[in-house]
């Protein structure tokens, strides 16, 4: 009679899963039992602390993160408008520029060498709430026409969320730093409206002004950081040059425990170079015409991601766990091979009746490569075989 796969996983998978887990936590329960109180400590300190800062991955579109490599090759950098689209689009930003850095002080403070970092912070929370519009409303005017046209977006959606994710993570890491009052969050909202409803029509009449549009602040956005970098490194902003990267920057950029805030600066001045990239490729294209490009903030994370992702990630580790530790059990003599005295030790440990015919098949229906024993690649494909129930 030949033994179900079916059963064979039940008996020894299962049981050996069920035993190891039993073991370790009865390992971690003498363990938290030892001292009590430092564990309890422990735990409330991580947990106020990550939910002060942390940050959890798994729930982002982006995770961003640039080399000393990348970062070396960061410069200001200016497109020359071609036609009178890009003229209006350039006219614009200069306009916006303008107005924005007398309305701030920003030109006054900078020549009388008054921008102190509270300066620095205001205009930063100010444009990052400015600067996360245009990709969502962008990303949402495409989806809603690939929606009613019944055909595919060919990779803009993508790159437009990502980058309306990645301006609001620069938002929030500011806002680690410092915390705006009623009058200054009252401006932001007034800015957002005025700004969102004139950029949403601007949108629907014409997409690629838009795009260059956003270029251009982008270029912007570069030399503002690029400045910000500058007084850091000239002493100017003391504050800033000693004070070490909140952890909310360092978990979302992947950089070390002693990573300074200039870091952070810095890899927020390479991602607004990819957005400036990312928006004057878009004007180029035609609207129709597919996105080949892939950007920085998709290539290392985005495109891998989906609305399960944190939970299939846990899931996937969890599996292959499981399937270590039952392959080290059934290897008995411990060779890296599951061989048919292995499946007799465990069968005889489990008090499960066999012959050795069966033992023979099982081991004939998982070895792949025909050498008589079966490795953990043939292992873990045995046991998601569902041809084999």
């Amino acid at each position: 009679m030949r033994v179900p796969l079916q059963a064979f996983r039940w008996q020894l998978g299962h049981r050996a899963g069920l035993q190891l887990y039993q073991q370790r936590s009865a390992q971690i329960t003498g363990l938290l039992r030892a001292d009590k109180s430092i564990c309890r400590s422990f735990s409330t300190l991580v947990h106020q602390a990550e939910k002060k800062e942390g940050l959890d991955l798994d729930h982002l579109l982006t995770a961003s993160h640039w080399s000393k490599e990348d970062l070396s090759t960061i410069e200001v950098t200016h497109k020359d408008p071609a036609d009178w689209v890009d003229k209006a689009a350039r006219a614009t930003v200069w306009v916006c520029r303008s107005g924005f850095d007398i309305f701030s002080l920003y030109k006054v403070r900078m020549w009388s060498g008054s921008m102190h970092e509270r300066d620095w912070l205001r205009r930063i929370i100010f444009l990052e709430t400015v600067a996360g519009v245009p990709g969502m409303v962008a990303g949402m005017v495409r989806h809603l026409h690939s929606l009613r046209l019944m055909r595919r977006d060919h990779g803009w959606i993508h790159s437009l969320l990502a980058e309306a994710e990645n301006e609001r993570m620069h938002l929030l890491i500011a806002l680690n730093l410092r915390r705006p009052g009623p009058v200054f969050r009252a401006l932001v909202i007034g800015g957002q409206a005025v700004f969102l409803t004139w950029y949403s029509i601007m949108y629907l009449v014409c997409p690629r002004y838009c795009h260059r549009f956003v270029g251009y602040l982008e270029e912007e956005a570069v030399h503002t950081y690029s400045k910000l970098l500058e007084a850091i490194d000239t002493g100017k902003l003391p504050m800033f040059s000693n004070m070490k990267a909140p952890l909310f920057a360092r978990q979302y950029y992947n950089l070390p425990k002693d990573a300074m805030l200039r870091e952070v600066f810095e890899q927020i001045r390479a991602d607004e170079a990819c957005h400036r990239d990312a928006n004057h490729h878009f004007s180029d294209l035609a609207p129709d015409q597919p996105n080949t490009m892939v950007d920085h903030l998709r290539r290392g994370h985005f495109q891998h991601q989906n609305v399960n992702s944190g939970v299939m990630k846990i899931k996937r580790e969890a599996q292959a766990k499981v399937l270590r530790e039952t392959f080290k059990e059934l290897d008995h003599d411990e060779d890296g091979f599951i061989g048919i005295g292995d499946l007799k030790h465990a069968f005889q440990q489990h008090d499960t009746p066999y012959s050795e015919t069966e033992l023979e098949d099982l081991v004939t229906r998982a070895d792949r490569n025909g050498d008589g024993r079966i490795d953990y690649e043939e292992f873990t494909k045995a046991m998601a075989d569902d041809s084999l129930h």
